[in-house]
């Protein structure tokens, strides 16, 4: 099941591991993967004890840099060939009230590093110990539901401790096309009709809501959203439209959605807390878009993008620099409010392909 690529280099990793007198496993999704043969850069290690040394290693043996988040016992480690392992001490977790985030402590008992994720496809691991490599081990059924197409969580607290995975199971659903277990489907209803997703912050909810347009199947998973009445908790009114399969771009679709979502498509990207410079890109294109109006400077190709999905249908020029500039208006004598209203009404015209050149743009300033 170990794809060749990786075999030695986990074989090395749980070597140097044992050296250390540690047991160690891969987990979670890159077995899934392994499982189904779909190729991932992202691979989730375990270690029985501290695996500060093995994150030192692996840098060390093949380039790249370390980082630890100490509140979870967690190293990312990005090698210099592309591979990124997060690199976690074996623990058990528990959740102080509905939707916090979890308590941890270290545990000797891999199972109970298990017990604490998402759903059962997740829930398994191998060992890349050398006496034990690649022994499986599956305590939850992963492989079962793997065959039979199911998202199960793994208890009925699942989805009041951590609302987030409402929005992991529908878009794991649409990922792979799989449907809910009946159980976890009655109970992710009851936990949407309880309005469960409101106890999480909206930083945590926007880090799943852009993995979900991040994903080649995101019309399978707005549809999964749709029926089961999750996107209202997403932004009021927001809906599934053909303009977001024109990319594959995460941020040009929240621009396609905020321009969708017309008056409030500003409050909704304020609402996602993106990088600033992407923030600010996706405001500037929706305004343009909320306007109707040619653009007064040259748009980067980013903002394009999104106008040019919501908008395929545009005249050739609407999305070109005004035709003419406010100095050239105050050059043929315009001046205050004349030059600012000519140019709105220059701009909208070109927006609409009223008009294709320079000399057309100054007879429609004339009439204003």
């Amino acid at each position: 099941m170990i794809p060749e690529k990786y075999k030695d280099q986990l074989y090395t990793v749980g070597a140097y591991a044992t050296k250390l007198g540690l047991k160690a496993w891969v987990v979670g999704g890159a077995v899934r993967d392994f499982y189904l043969k779909r190729d991932t850069l992202d691979i989730d290690l375990a270690f029985s004890g501290n695996q500060e040394s093995v994150a030192g290693f692996c840098v060390k043996h093949w380039g790249g840099n370390k980082h630890k988040f100490s509140r979870f016992y967690t190293y990312r480690v990005d090698l210099a060939n592309g591979l990124k392992l997060d690199m976690v001490r074996t623990r058990r977790e528990k959740y102080p009230f509905p939707g916090s985030l979890p308590e941890v402590e270290p545990s000797s008992n891999i199972k109970d590093d298990l017990f604490r994720r998402d759903f059962t496809t997740n829930a398994w691991c191998f060992s890349i110990n050398p006496e034990t490599f690649g022994q499986l081990y599956d305590p939850f059924g992963a492989q079962k539901d793997i065959q039979n197409g199911l998202v199960r969580i793994l208890h009925e607290k699942s989805f009041l401790d951590d609302p987030t995975r409402l929005f992991r199971a529908v878009r794991f659903a649409g990922r792979f096309g799989w449907k809910l277990a009946p159980k976890t489907e009655r109970l992710l209803r009851q936990a949407v009709e309880e309005e469960y997703p409101l106890l999480i912050t909206r930083d945590r909810f926007s880090t799943e809501f852009i993995k979900i347009l991040e994903e080649p199947n995101v019309k399978e998973i707005f549809t999964l959203m749709e029926k089961y009445d999750l996107l209202k908790f997403a932004w009021p009114g927001l809906t599934w439209n053909e303009a977001l399969l024109r990319t594959n771009d995460a941020a040009v679709r929240v621009g396609i959605l905020a321009c969708l979502l017309g008056g409030s498509g500003d409050d909704f990207v304020r609402s996602l807390r993106l990088p600033s410079t992407q923030n600010r890109e996706i405001l500037e294109a929706w305004k343009i878009g909320e306007d109707c109006m040619s653009p007064l400077s040259t748009l980067t190709t980013f903002k394009k993008q999104i106008l040019q999905a919501v908008y395929p249908k545009l005249p050739a020029q609407a999305l070109d620099p005004c035709l003419i500039q406010g100095r050239d208006l105050k050059e043929k004598g315009f001046s205050g409010r004349k030059i600012s209203a000519a140019l709105e009404k220059v701009r909208k015209a070109q927006w609409e392909g009223a008009i294709q050149s320079e000399k057309e743009a100054f007879a429609l300033a004339q009439k204003v």
